[in-house]
């Protein structure tokens, strides 16, 4: 019996696992209040979240501050039903820390006007993965025309994603009631996916085939993200334009390893293949990107809004993998994404001096057109499957914020949302084996809490003050 694959659709169910945090703009955000407005704060950031959202609003600070981003922790969710074609459910949980921000600004004596900023922020921090090792009941599924009596598979997935930025914003009035400002980050990212298969089978005379495919690649990028920001304050309004200019990218590289070995099957079809290339081409791109926003007073309340539009990305390859000796065309790892406009809204609700309520609600909505993954790699025969994770997120927050002398301490929570549907993950290759039950698709649900504990501390005296 040949055993050299398609069996890999036994564990496709678990491609949105390891993809569905891919491509999305407005999943994390950063500083202590912006974190619980959701992140539409553009025209009217009022912590050292500026430094991400809008760098023209350092010019309404008063005097130096230095700000830890609130302490987060996540509670993750990712339940999916209707898998192997019955209306079985599987649910995974996870529970970590996620992506903060330090960030402190600093006046110069001799440039009295101008103002300027630090930030260290952990843009991106992922990691996924699955291990699976299970036999599949081949009396359920043989209908005599199978000559094997056991198969056994072993699936090792993992995923890991890391952007750290290092930069720093200057910023400076050109009116009383107008202010422009720049941010420039140093992007460290890295990118890194592990495949490994294993399949043994036994046939009916007792012989043993055995298949082991496994892959390794990684991505790595150094480069630039700048960002212009304007300020408008007017009487009854705050007003921002933020624009996010595509990735500059400076230094990169890329890894690939693959080996494909199969032996033991009878009719000669036995395989051999191992390519490790290093130092290959790759291409990171970001797109365009534009946020407009207003701070609109409501007696001592305020209510945020924000809208943001992000360009596409025509079709490109993120890891150009060449052609092996032995005439294998090179394997293909393409990326493309649609444009997307988001909108939110947030509440910042005064209860007296010392204490301050917020809410909001922020869409999400997937760019993903084709998302480069582990899954272009594999070779899959003909199975159709869509291991892109489009599904639209929606954002909540809620908290409060608690003046303590001068210190000031933020404390809440926030719950993110999606769902989508999915092709059916199961295609057995062999005659005879059809899938079971229901013919609908099935569907992933993700979900996310997170909880928030931070503080603002002022430094040399002084408290965060804006203008």
């Amino acid at each position: 019996m040949d055993i050299k694959v398609k069996f890999i659709s036994l564990f496709v169910f678990f491609i949105p696992v390891l993809i569905y945090a891919q491509g999305y703009y407005n999943n994390e955000n950063f500083g202590n209040r912006s974190l619980l407005l959701g992140g539409n704060v553009t025209g009217s950031v009022n912590d050292l979240g500026l430094t991400y959202y809008n760098p023209a609003r350092i010019a309404l600070i008063e005097n130096p501050v230095f700000s830890i981003n609130a302490k987060a922790y996540q509670l993750s969710s990712i339940r999916l039903k209707n898998v192997f074609g019955r209306d079985d459910k599987l649910s995974d949980s996870q529970f970590e820390g996620v992506p903060s921000l330090v960030s402190g600004t600093y006046k110069i004596e001799k440039w009295e006007k101008h103002h300027f900023a630090y930030a260290f922020i952990s843009r991106q921090r992922s990691s996924a993965g699955v291990n699976i090792s299970r036999e599949l009941d081949v009396e359920n599924l043989n209908d005599g025309t199978i000559d094997f009596d056991r198969l056994v598979g072993n699936l090792q997935l993992n995923s890991k994603e890391r952007d750290e930025w290092f930069g720093g914003t200057w910023g400076m009035k050109i009116s009383e009631n107008f202010s422009i400002g720049v941010s420039g980050f140093v992007s460290v990212f890295n990118f890194s996916t592990f495949y490994d298969l294993r399949l043994s089978s036994l046939d009916r005379s007792q012989n043993v085939d055995f298949f082991n495919n496994e892959i390794n690649l990684s991505q790595n990028s150094y480069g630039m993200f700048w960002k212009l920001g304007f300020a408008w304050k007017l009487s009854k309004i705050d007003l921002g334009l933020n624009i996010d200019f595509p990735y500059l990218e400076v230094i990169k590289n890329g890894k690939f390893r693959y080996q494909r070995f199969l032996s033991g099957t009878l009719d000669g079809s036995d395989e051999f293949a191992y390519y490790n290339f290093k130092d290959i081409q790759s291409n990171r791109k970001e797109p365009l990107g534009i946020s407009v926003g207003a701070g609109v007073p409501l007696g001592k309340n305020m209510l945020h809004l924000k809208a943001d539009w992000h360009g596409n990305l025509s079709e490109y390859n993120r890891l150009i993998i060449p052609d092996a000796e032995d005439g294998r065309e090179g394997f293909s790892f393409e990326e493309s994404l649609r444009s997307v406009i988001n909108f939110g809204a947030g509440a910042e609700i005064y209860i007296n001096d010392g204490m301050s309520l917020y809410a909001s609600f922020s869409t999400d909505f997937s760019p993903v057109e084709a998302s480069a993954n582990i899954f272009d790699i594999i070779p899959n025969g003909d199975r159709d499957t869509d291991a892109n994770f489009d599904a639209d997120y929606f954002h909540y927050g809620f908290g409060l914020e608690i003046k303590l002398n001068k210190v000031e301490l933020i404390l809440g929570t926030t719950y993110s949302s999606a769902s989508g549907d999915f092709a059916e993950p199961i295609d057995f290759p062999f005659e005879g084996i059809e899938t079971p039950g229901s013919q609908d698709p099935s569907r992933i649900i993700v979900s996310r809490w997170r909880f928030i504990v931070g503080l603002e501390i002022p430094i040399f005296g002084y408290e965060l003050e804006f203008k």
